[in-house]
């Protein structure tokens, strides 16, 4: 298909509607009138030869393709807004710009944090964008960097990237706080090996050192939950036998907690070092130059007050 042919004026109703699910509340979104919209989604219905939204009771859902494009639709916003906001300067207090930073919710607590906070301060007007981590961006870097602004994710998932190094961090363990009070018993190499596991993620993006060497001394760890989401670790352990790897960094976070207490690794496991990851295509873009400078500035800042 021709990129003349189609009407990119429909981008952005494309993406209202798929995200809303409702032709008022998009059109409500965009400014735009009910008829207008009704009238883009009809132009959409005809080019992608289905109906995109389907009538379920008194809502609307998905259908099928519907679905599919939201996915696709957000890497090409992100695209067209990266195209045509490039400039040969870039003026952080003027830009409107987004960026789209893949990463864990760990990740985006204890980095993005502070990371937001310095790009409002010298880019008022612009959008930092964290998104979940996703198996595909990994599996397909260094090419799936070329949709998005960053990737934060250690090194040893792949190489062959342009990176800059954040900061260095270590696994330690959780596990349910005992109910009479006591203390704690420090954990075991042949307890991690009969303890049920919480893990995050299950494909390249999963915490696999402690596996690998628990497999090299013979047992075999049994993974009982698995969850997007670093923070939702102690409520997976609280109140049962599984046992969770978290970086020592987010594991502080948890010391608070009355229902789950941190307690040191029997395995000698290797640093996580973080990094920011990035397609040499942005390399030139001067709006990107100028994030990668503020990366770099807070990276430093943490790894000065470790």
């Amino acid at each position: 298909m021709q990129l003349g042919s189609i009407d990119l004026n429909l981008l952005v109703p494309l993406q209202a509607l798929l995200e809303e699910r409702s032709v008022s509340r998009a059109a409500e979104r965009m400014f735009m009138s009910q008829p207008a919209l009704s009238a883009a989604l009809s132009r959409l219905r005809r080019h992608f030869n289905d109906e995109l939204l389907i009538r379920s009771g008194n809502a609307y859902v998905l259908s099928s393709l519907g679905a599919e494009l939201l996915d696709e639709v957000h890497s090409a916003t992100g695209v067209l807004s990266r195209l045509f906001g490039t400039q040969a300067e870039f003026r952080p207090s003027e830009s409107h710009r987004e960026f789209r930073l893949v990463c864990s919710d760990y990740i985006a607590a204890i980095f993005g944090a502070p990371l937001a906070r310095a790009v409002a301060r010298a880019a008022p007007h612009t959008q930092l964008r964290f998104e979940h981590m996703q198996d595909q961006v990994v599996d397909n870097a260094p090419e799936s960097l070329r949709d998005i602004d960053g990737l934060v994710l250690p090194h040893g998932y792949f190489e062959h990237a342009e990176h800059l190094d954040l900061f260095i961090d270590a696994w330690t363990c959780i596990v349910a706080a005992p109910q009479d009070g006591a203390d704690a018993p420090a954990l075991t190499v042949d307890a991690l090996g009969e303890r049920p596991w919480a893990v995050t993620y299950s494909g390249r993006t999963a915490v696999t050192s402690a596996t690998r060497q628990l497999l090299t001394l013979g047992l075999s760890p049994r993974t009982e939950v698995v969850t997007r989401n670093f923070l939702t670790l102690p409520d997976m352990v609280a109140g049962t036998d599984r046992v969770a790897f978290v970086p020592g960094s987010l594991a502080t976070r948890f010391a608070t907690r009355a229902d789950v207490v941190v307690v040191e690794s029997p395995l000698r496991l290797p640093e996580i070092r973080h990094a920011f990851w990035w397609s040499a295509s942005h390399d030139e873009d001067a709006g990107h130059r100028w994030l990668r400078t503020q990366v770099a500035a807070v990276a430093a800042e943490m790894r000065a007050g470790s």
